[in-house]
């Protein structure tokens, strides 16, 4: 069984050594989202690694997700481990990328996951299916960063951010960050993808959502950011028709991941 979470943290430490090196120390640990114990805190609630069962986790999973997102909202404070979050859903980026990530797990050929979960079954999800996050840019920063500051970010550091992404070797991936002011894909994070990862992410016939590669059966979702200002419900039925779209025509996706 390859070991997913020890690679992931040997690349993160080196990172984390080298962004040292230029004088950022509010580094934010990212990976393979953390599947032990729930503790209490002062300001909720975090969750503790189990890395055996997490690599299992990964391992198995019948979908392996990963949310590429920009970096950590630390608003000015230290910087934590992305991957102990429980998610809060009074937060909109919490919000979405629970609803998003239930609809994407549960949405078969044939059927579509509609929006009539409770949160709970929601939360439910996030707290128990296998996912991985992970910034393009690890130093912390605050409500937002441009495109310009996260395109030296992804630039500076793309030995370390290709070598953790292809080391999770996602299925799907949902690339958190659509820009009517980038090229290609509108989106920096896709097109790291495809520049820097190999990947060869076609966006589909009549739909701006799905990015496939069929050589590698892999795709990319060409999203917002998670806290972007739009009706979480509106957003989930733009997302996940054209998702049940994609699997109706390609069911092989969902039918030959690690069944």
């Amino acid at each position: 069984m390859k070991d997913f979470v020890g690679e992931n943290d040997n690349i993160l430490k080196k990172w984390k050594e080298r962004n040292l090196q230029k004088g950022e120390s509010n580094f934010a640990d990212d990976g393979i989202m953390y599947r032990g114990e729930i503790g209490v805190i002062d300001n909720g609630t975090e969750r503790y690694s189990n890395k055996e069962q997490e690599n299992k986790m990964w391992n198995e999973a019948p979908l392996r997700v990963l949310f590429l997102t920009k970096d950590q909202n630390a608003g000015g404070y230290d910087a934590w481990d992305v991957r102990g979050e429980t998610g809060n859903l009074s937060y909109a980026f919490f919000r979405n990328l629970m609803y998003q990530l239930y609809g994407l797990v549960n949405t078969q050929p044939g059927y579509k996951a509609n929006y009539m979960f409770t949160n709970e079954q929601a939360i439910e999800l996030y707290n128990t299916f296998p996912i991985a996050r992970i910034n393009a840019k690890k130093e912390a920063g605050t409500s937002s960063v441009s495109n310009s500051t996260l395109r030296f970010y992804i630039d500076r550091d793309k030995k370390y951010l290709k070598e953790q992404i292809l080391n999770l070797d996602a299925d799907i991936f949902v690339c958190c960050g659509y820009s009517d002011y980038i090229e290609d894909s509108g989106n920096l994070l896709l097109n790291f993808l495809n520049n820097e990862c190999n990947y060869n992410l076609i966006k589909q016939s009549g739909d701006d959502w799905i990015y496939f590669d069929k050589e590698k059966n892999k795709i990319a979702i060409n999203n917002w950011h998670l806290s972007a200002r739009k009706s979480s419900e509106e957003w989930y039925n733009e997302l996940m028709d054209a998702y049940s779209r994609f699997i109706e025509t390609n069911p092989s996706f969902v039918e030959s991941h690690r069944r």
